[in-house]
C-alpha cells in the first residue's frame, strides 16, 4: 500500500505557521539592550527635589528601577521606552551627596543591568554675614564667624563714638549672645546711671561690681575668668564661653576694623574669628578686626560666668 502524501498546500501552510512562531520565541529571549539613559536634573540644592530617570531600551518587557534607598520600582517597557520619577531627599551634610540609581530591563529569564546614573545633592552653604571687610572662609581651627548673622542694639552708640555706656552695651550683647537675653535699651541706659556711668564712661571695676551685686537686664554675674589676650586664648575663649567680653585701649588715630577712632579706652565682645583677625560685637554690629589692631589694642579679656 502507497503511503499518503500530504499536499504541497497542506505543507506550506505548516512551513508559514512555523515561519511565524519560531521567530516570536526567539525575541521573547533576546537580551534586553539600552540604547539611552537620563536622568534630569543631575544636581539638585540642598533641600532634595524631585528628579526623571527615562530612556529607551530594545527586547525588554519590563523595566525596575533601583534607587540606593532600599526601593525599587517596575513598569512595563515593551514599548522601547521607560520613565521614572523618585523624591530625592536634602542633603545634612557639608560636601555633595552622590546618588547613583541605575534600571535592570528584563525579558524572559533574561536581563540587563544599566550603568550608573549620577545625581548630586549640593550641601547648604550660608551665606556671608553682612560684616564690612569680612575674612570669607570656611568653618574650621581658624573660622568661627560666632554670631555675626545675629542683630544687635545700639544701645545708644553709633560708630565711631566711644563715649558712654559701651561697659553696659558690652554686657547686654554678651547675655544676648550667650542667654539670648533681649534686653530694653531704656533699662541698661537706666542701670548704666545707677552704677555711676557718664557720657565719659564707667570703670571696668564698676561694671564687674554693679553686674555681681545688682544685675544687669536681671542677671546677675557669679564668675569673673581673666584669659591673655593672644590668638589662641582669642580661639579657646570663644569656643569655651560663646562670647567674651574685651577692653580695648586705643591711642589717637588708631584703627578699628573700617573706623579710626580717638583716644580712649572700649568694652566690646568678642564671639568669633577668621584668619584675618577677630570678630567682635561694637556699636550693634559685628566687627572685622584684624590680629595687627588686636594685639596693639587688646588689654583685658574675661569670660564670664552665669550662675
Amino acid at each position: 500500500m502507497r503511503p499518503r502524501r500530504r499536499s504541497l498546500s497542506t505543507m506550506a501552510g505548516l512551513a508559514c505557521c512555523l515561519g511565524v512562531v519560531a521567530p516570536v520565541a526567539g525575541a521573547a529571549q533576546r537580551r534586553p539592550v539600552f540604547l539611552s539613559l537620563r536622568a534630569a536634573p543631575v544636581s539638585l540644592p540642598y533641600g532634595g527635589g524631585t528628579i526623571t530617570i527615562s530612556g529607551r531600551v530594545r527586547n525588554a518587557t519590563t523595566c525596575t528601577l533601583y534607587d540606593g534607598f532600599d526601593r525599587a520600582t517596575t513598569v512595563r517597557c515593551s514599548s522601547g521606552r521607560f520613565s521614572f520619577q523618585r523624591h530625592v531627599p536634602a542633603n545634612a551634610g557639608t560636601v555633595p551627596a552622590i546618588w547613583l540609581p541605575f534600571v535592570e530591563a528584563h525579558s524572559g529569564r533574561r536581563h540587563t543591568r544599566s550603568s550608573d546614573v549620577e545625581v548630586e545633592v549640593l550641601p547648604y552653604v550660608a551665606p556671608a554675614p553682612s560684616v564690612v571687610n569680612l575674612d570669607v572662609c570656611t568653618a574650621g581651627p581658624e573660622c568661627d564667624y560666632g554670631y555675626a548673622y545675629e542683630s544687635f542694639p545700639t544701645w545708644g552708640n553709633v560708630a565711631p563714638d566711644t563715649l558712654g555706656d559701651c561697659t553696659f552695651a558690652a554686657a547686654a550683647n554678651w547675655e544676648q549672645i550667650v542667654l539670648g537675653v533681649h534686653a530694653d535699651p531704656t533699662v541698661i541706659g537706666f542701670e548704666f546711671a545707677q552704677a555711676g556711668g557718664t557720657e565719659a564712661g564707667l570703670a571696668q571695676t564698676a561694671l564687674w561690681s554693679y553686674w555681681q551685686h545688682t544685675g544687669i537686664a536681671g542677671v546677675k554675674l557669679t564668675g569673673l575668668h581673666r584669659y591673655f589676650t593672644d590668638s589662641n586664648d582669642v580661639r579657646n575663649g570663644v569656643r569655651a564661653y560663646g562670647a567674651m567680653i574685651v577692653e580695648l585701649r586705643f591711642a589717637a588715630g588708631d584703627g578699628f576694623a573700617q573706623y579710626t577712632v580717638p583716644a580712649s579706652l572700649h568694652d566690646t565682645v568678642v564671639d568669633g574669628f577668621t584668619p584675618e583677625g577677630p570678630l567682635v560685637v561694637s556699636w550693634g554690629q559685628t566687627l572685622q578686626m584684624t590680629w595687627e589692631q588686636w594685639n596693639a589694642e587688646a588689654t583685658g579679656m574675661w569670660g564670664i560666668g552665669i550662675g
